[in-house]
């Protein structure tokens, strides 16, 4: 019995004696942090590096699996003198860690998900505007620091992040203003609106924080912001500020000639670029035959220019949108500004009917022209433009806006016996509601016309007249489903009108002349694009667009058989629903962030094109446009385009820089048969010719937009080839805007607080046109035999502009500011050819004769150019 107890005694030992070793593991093992004081200040730095400053500081190193803590997320920390167990709790909480400090070293592990039920989160929403104007700032970003996340604000300013209730800063930024950063206990979900100061660029000083958790435009590709600031510093012709014009400054935009506003964009038609004011289209932007455009850079909020990655929410053209946003008005206080230059003169004035409620905005620009008048010829009757743009803007309570555009333009040139006159007019009227502070409903109901008018006797108003004109009522609903997820989706109707070409007169019109068939169509769309961050590498972007196009009577068409000859006629009564298309447009932009600087970007996107610019006019001062729908002849145009992009910033220098590259196969393309008749023509239809085109190339752009110095600089290498297989014996030929080489250089330069230098040169390949290979003679005249289309090229085109803006108030902060602009286009006076003449020979005399008709003669080749040295002044003032 005793050496059983002895031998139960031992055995208890060693069970007391196990017990408490593995109770002791824990104890031994769970060791208490040593009392460290120390102090942590990162920024964009991953958690990994992180915790390696902290390692080095306290001299205890972690342990922990990379791929469960996330230890490449990208994070910014301040702790100053905080004890260890503070930082790492602080850590542990904000990224859902867990952490246990073991045999000298901390080891950190995830914390379990907890239920759903259980996350609390708050949503800060509001608007981001100009704290002196009130005016949205549109692409204003916003970042929690915390958590490196944040968003960038709508088309109306408007924000929306959703995020774990906890105290946060919170940082605001947009170009050319005050960075503002403020700290935010977020309790609960609230409404916050946000004011940024205007600073100017001499004296901000160049801080840029990238963050791989930017979202937005981000996730967009192929697009460009113009700031309108930027568009007023550029040197322009007679000292006239263009939008149009400062595309020029884009690689992969390129523009018909001199002086034009006629504009290509990566190897398609002019008329498949979009412009948009308020989301009202404006069918022609030009005014004096296309030197200037309609758009005045002084009433606009902002520019947005899409070249072939176009939300979902925006279609309807194969090439490019763009979508120019105008002021809403002052809602702060009265000011007015104004210019007086050598072609125009332009007043606004803006201001609230009550304090950051209602506001209004009221601008116009005449031309002053009586002086050229008298120069193109003494007949001259009538011979200027004008443009007229409004708005008005209610707040009616946190929840609802509602705001009122509009826009006007005319051109007038008469002389006493005919006259050209043109017109356009665009309003739109908007509700923006909040359905809550997360979800943005816009509804926007615009209205746009042009006509076009060639009087052949104005005594009895006798005109040929062209018309296309449009209605359309849009829904988009934006859904800010938490930071780097948003999705946005809607839906519209379309009502399209078109009148072809006919005569109008006060006196009977003469029987031989047949009237062409006015055409309505009306296009249904639904539509929806997702952004999302996937992780902290990659972004998706991903869209679709559902439409469907009618016609609809009252109209005729011709039935046309294989060789365009008509063999019936079509009637259709008013109302009566007789042709109908149906589209699917995806497009899907994938997004890899390599790090917090670079990243890469492809898209692939289809566009469908149903309104189609009907002009057989190789001018680039031309408004005669005949606009035709897609009909029974007529097919849509489609385009496929692919994309590849670089992205880079360089933050020591505040530059960005981006490299893409496209392909872009487009069918249904329109041409014409040589000597094609387009005016009063009742077949015209049958003129046309259809085939396929493709665009290729790669551009470079190096942007700079705060500091002193800013400016863009931009190279491109591109293609653009056309196939028709009844035009140029069904062989491809080059496009008439197929320039391979464009090279384009922007810079503003502040000397100082008053004094400011603008400087854009631009350089293209000379555009393609159809040269003669040989001449024979007929009847004693001299006729040119041409060979293939497109044959030979211009001389290459470069010019340099250069200006000086002078503020004549010393003290900035006077409410009377007022400056003179000193400018020179084509400031070495190249002579770029416009067009080249073949058929003249030069007399003994010196004189010419044209045309020739002697084979044997000095035939001479004459070139035409219009812009060579030119200077001009502008008067610029402000009542603020």
């Amino acid at each position: 019995m005793l050496r059983l107890h002895r031998r139960f005694r031992s055995l208890s030992f060693w069970w007391v004696a196990f017990a408490i070793h593995h109770l002791c593991i824990p104890a031994s093992a769970q060791q208490i942090l040593p009392d460290i004081v120390i102090t942590i200040n990162v920024s964009s730095l991953s958690l990994a590096a992180t915790l390696e400053v902290i390692s080095l500081k306290s001299g205890i190193s972690f342990s922990y699996n990379p791929k469960n803590i996330g230890a490449d997320q990208i994070i910014s920390y301040s702790s100053i003198d905080k004890t260890l167990t503070f930082i790492l709790e602080d850590l542990s909480e904000k990224f859902g860690l867990t952490y246990t400090f073991v045999e000298n070293q901390i080891v950190l592990k995830p914390n379990k998900k907890p239920d759903k039920a259980v996350v609390q989160n708050s949503t800060l929403s509001g608007f981001v505007k100009d704290a002196k104007t009130g005016e949205a700032l549109i692409g204003s970003t916003l970042l929690v620091k915390e958590l490196q996340v944040g968003t960038v604000c709508n088309v109306f300013g408007f924000y929306s992040i959703t995020i774990p209730k906890g105290r946060y800063t919170l940082e605001c930024s947009f170009v050319g203003y005050k960075v503002l950063s403020s700290t935010l206990d977020l309790n609960s979900s609230v409404s916050q609106d946000i004011g940024l100061t205007e600073e100017p660029p001499l004296l901000k000083e160049i801080v840029v924080q990238a963050s791989t958790e930017e979202t937005g435009k981000e996730l967009q590709v192929s697009s460009t912001d113009l700031q309108p600031k930027a568009v007023e510093q550029r040197p322009a012709l007679f000292g006239e500020m263009d939008v149009v014009k400062s595309l020029e400054s884009v690689p992969g935009i390129k523009f018909h000639s001199e002086g034009s506003t006629f504009y290509y964009v990566r190897g398609g038609n002019r008329d498949q670029n979009m412009i948009l004011i308020d989301d009202a289209q404006i069918y022609n932007p030009s005014h004096m035959l296309g030197l200037f455009s309609t758009i005045i850079p002084d009433a606009v909020n902002d520019i947005t220019l899409y070249k072939g990655d176009m939300p979902a929410s925006l279609g309807g053209r194969l090439s490019s949108v763009l979508d120019v946003r105008t002021k809403k008005g002052n809602d702060q206080h009265m000011q007015a500004w104004g210019n007086v230059g050598l072609i125009s003169s332009k007043l606004g004035i803006e201001g609230p009917f009550k304090k950051e409620t209602s506001s209004f905005l009221i601008s116009a620009r005449v031309s002053r022209l009586k002086w050229l008048a008298h120069r193109v010829g003494d007949g001259i009757t009538k011979f200027n433009f004008y443009d007229l743009t409004g708005k008005v803007n209610f707040k009616l309570n946190s929840k609802n806006k509602i705001l009122f555009s509009f826009y006007s333009g005319a051109d007038n040139y008469f002389n006493t016996s005919s006259a050209i006159a043109w017109t356009n007019t665009a309003s739109t009227f908007r509700w923006n509601h909040l359905i809550s502070n997360r979800l943005f409903l816009n509804t926007t109901l615009a209205a746009s016309s042009y006509n076009y008018f060639l009087y052949t006797n104005v005594t009895d108003n006798t005109r040929w007249n062209s018309h296309i004109s449009n209605v359309n009522l849009k829904t988009d609903f934006s859904y800010f489903i938490k930071p780097q997820n948003q999705f946005i989706f809607g839906m519209g109707i379309n009502g399209y009108n078109f009148n072809p070409g006919n005569l109008q007169s006060s006196q009977p019109i003469p029987s031989d002349i047949h009237p062409l068939s006015v055409k309505n169509s009306v296009e249904f769309v639904v539509y929806g694009n997702h952004e999302v961050k996937l992780n902290q590498h990659w972004g998706l972007n991903y869209g679709l667009r559902l439409s469907s196009w009618t016609n609809t009577g009252e109209s005729f068409e011709f039935v046309l058989d294989q060789n365009r000859n008509p063999i019936d006629t079509l009637f259709y009564k008013q109302g009566e629903n007789y042709k109908k298309y149906g589209f699917v447009e995806p497009r899907i932009t994938l997004t890899y962030l390599l790090n917090e600087k670079t990243s890469f970007k492809t898209n692939l996107s289809r566009n469908i094109q149903n309104v189609h610019l009907i002009s057989n006019s190789i001018s680039p001062f031309t408004s005669l446009e005949v606009w035709l729908p897609s009909s029974i002849n007529i097919q849509p145009q489609t385009s496929n385009q692919v994309s590849l992009g670089y992205y880079q910033t360089i933050s020591e220098l505040g530059v960005s820089l981006q490299a893409e590259t496209f392909y872009k196969k487009m069918r249904h393309q329109i041409d014409y048969e040589s000597h094609a008749e387009t005016l009063l023509n009742p077949l015209l239809e049958a003129e046309l010719r259809f085939g396929n085109a493709q665009a290729y190339g790669i551009e470079f752009q190096l942007k700079k937009d705060e500091g002193r110095l800013r400016g863009m600089a931009g190279y491109a290498y591109s293609r653009a080839k056309r196939k028709f297989d009844e035009i140029n014996q069904g062989q491809e030929f080059n496009a008439f805007y197929d320039r391979p080489h464009q090279i384009n250089i922007m810079v503003a330069y502040d000397i100082n607080l008053r004094w400011n230098l603008g400087m854009n040169w631009n350089y293209s390949t000379g555009g393609p046109f159809s040269s003669p290979i040989s001449f024979y003679s007929l009847n004693g005249l001299e006729v040119p035999v041409y060979g293939q289309k497109n044959n030979d090229r211009l001389p290459d085109y470069h010019r340099m502009d250069v200006s000086a803006t002078v503020k004549l108030n010393k003290s900035p902060e006077k409410k009377f500011q007022h400056s003179l602009t000193f400018s020179v286009y084509n400031l070495y006076g190249r002579k770029n050819v416009l067009f080249v003449n073949y058929n003249k020979i030069e007399l003994e005399d010196g004189s010419f004769k044209i045309p020739s008709n002697l084979v044997d003669a000095n035939r001479l080749t004459t070139q035409f150019f219009v812009f060579g040295f030119t200077p001009s002044i502008s008067y610029n003032f402000k009542w603020l």
